[in-house]
């Protein structure tokens, strides 16, 4: 039986809305408090319980105050200056935690560098707070193919030290804005997003001019807003909604982030050892692995440089439930291939219009060293970004329901055949996306989450 083309089917059915079904933006200001500081402050929004919530358009809107210490003249922040400030995001439904991401600024970074290209982060600069520099530092960088990251803070001279502020605009992602349907919040317990500040530690850095230790500047979080669009369908949705439900529950297709770390010790020389990571996970989509920047005096970036964790001449492997990905190690004598699985992390192979990173060679390799000798000084707005990615997918569609491999009950192994010696200890952190289901059982209004 031959079949028309789809674009010669004029007698498909075509989905409609009902009449009376209404759109509107909805702003959330924060319930315990309208400013907030570094250092383990907690934010909280409670989202309204009506209506349908579409995920996709969750955002953060804020400005955040930098006021340096009286001998600071430079002041910089690392990563994706709209998320480097948020150490934690946890998801609240009726009192139950649905999740809770740590390292959220890292994770944020570690997307930004691996999915998205330049272009894309010279569109974003201003949402995203890169740039900065200038007295108040509310200037801009030129942008480069090197620079599009971190930011230049506020500059003085001398004791002349000038507060800044500068506006941002983060797609928050979490658990609910990555679900593929839209959110019941109506048929759910109350809604909670909590937010918790990092470390100034982590994300900044403040030097005077000879480049040694300044006073911590204050930096504060004002205006926060959290934004979504919420659509309303009638009256008559909630039987519809109530109808659909299997076993009393509606299952909502979404996915998650798990951030594990492990320490990395100081190596006199070659070896090869297994670091063990308690994640057990039903579905994981994708695996990536960051050596952090403790690892060599020249990456002064810390969490926020990635470096060549193996070596020149070393390799890399992952294991989930004994079985290897990939099949043979990730070797760092053809960084090429490398890179083009990290590239197919986020996307098949030959899907390069829509699988794009923004990280060039000079970040890829020369940034990446982790032997004293052959180490090149990292900066705020030049990053090592040498992360370690494999797609573990049976089959990468957002149709199949848990296409991600299974851990079966099992820590997530990553094998490192190191081929120097370290200069110091370090991190290595494993970022794991997994697909999860969430259920909702409409009558109890309880969630449950299946990963």
């Amino acid at each position: 039986m031959s079949v028309l083309p789809k674009e010669v089917q004029y007698n498909k059915p075509m989905a409609s809305l009902p009449s009376d079904t209404q759109m509107s933006q909805v702003i959330v200001r924060p319930s315990n408090g309208a400013t907030f500081t570094a250092g383990g402050n907690i934010i909280q929004f409670d989202l309204p319980a009506h209506s349908f919530m579409v995920g996709s358009s969750l955002c953060l809107n804020l400005n955040i105050k930098i006021a340096p210490d009286a001998n600071t003249n430079i002041i910089k922040m690392r990563g994706v200056p709209a998320a480097s400030w948020i150490q934690r995001v946890e998801t609240i439904v009726g009192g139950s935690l649905l999740e809770a991401v740590s390292d959220y600024g890292r994770l944020y970074n570690m997307i930004s560098q691996t999915k998205l290209s330049y272009d894309e982060k010279a569109a974003l600069a201003t949402e995203f707070g890169y740039g900065g520099g200038g007295v108040g530092g509310e200037g801009f960088v030129d942008p480069t193919f090197n620079n599009l990251n971190g930011r230049d803070g506020p500059t003085s001279t001398g004791t002349n030290g000038a507060t800044g502020t500068f506006p941002v605009s983060l797609p928050l992602g979490c658990m609910l804005s990555s679900c593929s349907e839209l959110i019941p919040l109506g048929h759910m317990g109350g809604v909670r997003i909590q937010i918790t500040t990092a470390q100034l530690s982590e994300y900044l850095t403040a030097t005077i001019q000879d480049g040694t230790a300044a006073g911590a500047p204050t930096v504060t979080f004002e205006d926060l807003e959290l934004t979504f669009d919420l659509v309303d369908f009638g009256a008559g949705m909630d039987s519809v909604v109530r109808s659909m439900a299997v076993d009393g529950d509606l299952v909502l297709k979404s996915q998650g982030w798990n951030v594990t770390n492990v320490n990395f010790p100081v190596l006199a020389g070659a070896s090869e050892a297994t670091y063990i990571y308690n994640v057990r996970l039903s579905s994981i989509k994708s695996l990536f692995l960051q050596g952090t920047g403790e690892a060599g005096a020249d990456a002064i970036n810390e969490g926020y440089d990635a470096v060549r964790i193996a070596g020149k001449t070393g390799s890399i492997q992952f294991f989930v439930a004994n079985r290897p990905f990939p099949p043979t190690p990730l070797r760092e004598t053809n960084t090429a291939a490398v890179k083009s699985a990290l590239r197919q992390a986020f996307g098949e192979a030959h899907d390069i219009y829509s699988s794009r990173n923004a990280i060039n060679s000079k970040a890829w390799v020369e940034f990446a060293n982790l032997a004293a000798a052959d180490a090149t000084a990292t900066t705020v707005q030049t990053p090592a970004c040498h992360f370690y990615g494999i797609n573990t997918e049976k089959l990468s569609s957002n149709a199949v329901m848990l296409s991600g491999e299974s851990s079966q009950l099992t820590p997530i192994n990553v094998r490192v055949n190191t081929s120097e010696a370290t200069a110091a200890a370090a991190t290595l952190t494993l970022f794991a996306c997994y697909d999860a289901l969430i259920a909702l059982n409409v009558n109890s209004r309880q969630v449950a989450v299946r990963v």
